[in-house]
């Protein structure tokens, strides 16, 4: 999406206290991953000549070991740092934290390395919760969502840097020491990590020592756990901890309220249960590829780089591409590309097929968080978003539990079908290859249960999407007629300055020699105008917001029939104020209609045509409202509320399809406003001059309006 405007306004790093926490947060961040790469490598290293069974159990205990406390005290550990005092919290937790790091391998005992993950896994909600609640306090009210979302990256952007970090250090010490002291070296600079974070701690000014703030932390930075994607509401459900596994009882009201869950949550459980497998058994898996420490830090490494840009590119991706079929086929790729890192043996392989493994889980989270905006009322949102959470935490939990002892108890076998041909197949492999096949069916249940294009054929979709184009079914010529002509929308709420800036977007283009047909909703054409009067007319009393809703499609039916088709076809720039961006942010939002319904509802009213650009002038109602000289029709005497529900569903609109949408600050002056979209709209312009014409007369020819 591109923003402008209020979007450009300083970060919360802008905040000079608040930066110096973040420091401190990078560091515990850092020191969570590597940590947890440090002592599965020790139990590995540990336990290398005890057999593939006992190393396999060893490494797969410390792993849940560590990971299983911040599934399950997240919310004590928000109740407890809410009594304590913050600063002290944080820097005795990173102390503690150093120590037990440190002791690790001085210690040297399998039976230590789990007791030193759990520990370590127990105080680490402590130390989140704390500093999530000074970020919300240290940002002020307006800016704490921006400073969670901010802390929530910083946390899941360090598990890639923690990969390549770890595997750097497996090469130095390789290089520089012994045999039996190369695993040391990662859990000693993990200790270095977590002392420089409580010297961060002490050091950052301006720390709240209690507040109001309730954490919000979306989940555990554990394994595969997906983080919030920017932009859109985060799940806050304390620190994702108990209320993870409680969030499940849930599951029944929430299908029954937002029933696209059912099919979601099946998606989501296949593509965690895949990612989970393959962290599960990572360590042991590289071994048996002869990949040592520094295979494991870049199979880790690209499986969270790769899930990092499956949230980014998700909601994006293939353009007018259902997201209900996009969510199953990207379950469904998790799936094949599983199958084929079970079956491959060698190390560079494995890595690239785990980072396009952590790039569809990426997808199906992204995708699913999308679906659940879009088709969720406001109610239902939060219930739904936080169901799916504590599903993948189950999931995920479970399947770090069962992988290890399947593995174990699967063993290694050696098959030579030829003196000069063996492949050898061990029990990770059978973990993959298992988890695999689960998912694969996971990602075509869920393909089935969410198909919300049966009879548009997949191929088809697919191929005009990648194109860049909607899909027509073959023998029509709707498509080709339609993308002659430029589509631009202009969007906002009451007093934005949609019309002003939609008028001189109008004279600009005739100005440079484009044929241009401005228009309106409601109210463009005759039956429009009948239709406008009902629905704008304060004296209309007693209309359900349904029947608001029809009348609003009816008009727009109308409108694209009789005045927008028909200039698109004829290569005309079609510049309208309001489109059905409006229905889904008024009627869906603001009236609290179902917003999934409503858009099916205009799919057909209007054929599926949607605009090429759509300029969404994004200002607060209480300003907006100050700009009215005439009085107030119907849809303007709404409650302040009603158009604050309004807004926020404009936003998230165009969070949801970032690549249509211009979102501009309409409280910046006129000028700077239809700077920035003339910019925009530039991109998107034909030329002028019809194909051909300088060839036919050798000339140019004369542009009049």
């Amino acid at each position: 999406m591109t923003r402008t405007g209020a979007a450009e306004q300083p970060g919360v790093l802008s905040i000079r206290p608040l930066r110096r926490l973040w420091v401190a947060l990078s560091l515990s961040g850092l020191g969570d991953w590597l940590g947890l790469l440090a002592l599965t490598a020790l139990a590995a290293a540990l336990t290398s000549g005890e057999g593939f069974a006992e190393q396999t159990y060893w490494v797969g205990g410390v792993l849940v070991a560590a990971v299983l406390p911040g599934l399950v005290l997240g919310s004590p550990a928000a109740a407890a740092a809410a009594r304590l005092d913050r600063r002290t919290t944080m820097a005795a937790v990173d102390v503690a934290r150093f120590g037990l790091l440190l002791s690790a391998p001085l210690v040297g005992r399998p039976v230590w390395l789990v007791a030193a993950a759990f520990l370590t896994g127990c105080l680490t909600p402590l130390w989140r919760a704390a500093a999530d609640s000074a970020f919300a306090d240290m940002a002020g009210p307006d800016r704490a969502a921006d400073a969670r979302r901010l802390a929530l990256r910083t946390l899941y952007g360090a598990a890639p840097v923690a990969g390549l970090l770890f595997a750097l250090l497996a090469l130095l010490a390789g290089g520089l020491l012994d045999e039996d002291l190369r695993a040391d070296l990662p859990a000693y600079v993990t200790a270095a990590v977590f002392l420089l974070s409580a010297v961060a701690v002490f050091t950052a000014q301006g720390i709240p020592s209690r507040g109001t703030g309730a954490p919000s932390w979306e989940g555990p930075a554990t394994p595969s756990a997906p983080p919030a994607r920017g932009g859109q509401d985060a799940v806050h459900s304390g620190a994702g901890g108990a209320g993870g596994v409680a969030g499940l009882g849930a599951g029944r009201r929430v299908v029954a309220a937002v029933p696209v869950v059912r099919g979601l949550a099946i998606g989501l459980a296949g593509a965690f249960l895949a990612g989970g497998a393959v962290v599960g058994v990572a360590r042991v898996h590289v071994g048996t590829l002869h990949g040592g420490d520094a295979g494991y830090g870049a199979l880790f490494g690209a499986a969270f780089l790769g899930m990092a840009f499956g949230l980014f590119v998700g909601p994006r991706m293939l353009g007018d591409f259902s997201r209900r079929r996009l969510l199953g086929l990207a379950v469904i790729a998790a799936g094949l590309t599983q199958i084929a890192l079970a079956l491959v043996q060698n190390l560079v392989v494995a890595v690239t097929l785990t980072g396009l493994l952590g790039w569809t889980v990426g997808v199906a989270w992204a995708t699913a968080r999308t679906l659940i905006q879009r088709e969720a009322d406001e109610e239902a949102r939060g219930p739904a978003q936080a169901f799916l959470q504590s599903l993948v935490h189950v999931v995920l939990l479970m399947v770090l539990i069962v992988a290890p002892v399947v593995a174990g108890l699967t063993g290694r076998h050696r098959f030579a079908p030829a003196d000069d041909a063996a492949y050898s197949f061990d029990g990770t492999g059978a973990v993959l290859l298992g988890t695999a096949v689960l998912t694969l069916l996971a990602g075509l249940v869920a393909y089935r249960q969410l198909d919300d294009r049966r009879g548009v054929p997949l191929t088809g979709e697919l191929s005009a999407a990648l194109r860049g184009v909607p899909y027509v079914p073959p023998g029509t010529d709707v498509q080709e007629t339609r993308t002659r002509g430029v589509f631009i929308a202009f969007e906002g709420g009451e007093g934005a300055g949609k019309t002003t800036q939609a008028r001189l977007t109008a004279i600009w283009l005739r100005d440079h020699g484009y044929d241009v047909v401005t228009t309106n909703e409601p109210g463009a054409t005759k039956v429009g105008m009948r239709l406008r009067a009902i629905l704008l007319d304060k004296e209309t009393t007693g209309l359900s917001s349904r029947a608001e809703t029809l009348l609003y499609a009816a008009d727009r039916a109308d409108h694209v029939a009789n005045v927008i088709t028909p200039a698109l076809e004829r290569g005309a720039i079609v510049v309208t104020d309001r489109y059905v961006d409006s229905s889904l942010a008024y009627q869906g939002y603001g009236r609290k209609l179902a917003v999934d319904e409503i858009a099916e509802v205009n799919r057909w009213a209007t054929g599926e045509l949607a605009p090429h650009l759509t300029v969404l002038l994004d200002v607060p109602p209480e300003t907006g409202f100050g700009r009215f000289a005439s009085p107030a029709d119907r849809m303007e005497s709404e409650p302040r509320e009603f158009h604050e529900r309004v807004r926020r569903g404009f936003r998230k609109l165009a969070e949801a399809d970032p690549d249509r949408y211009l979102v501009i600050d309409a409280g910046q002056s006129q000028e700077d406003i239809t700077r920035q979209i003339r910019d925009r709209v530039r991109e998107i312009l034909p030329d002028p001059i019809p194909a051909g014409t300088e060839d036919i007369t050798s000339t140019f020819p004369i542009i009049r309006d």
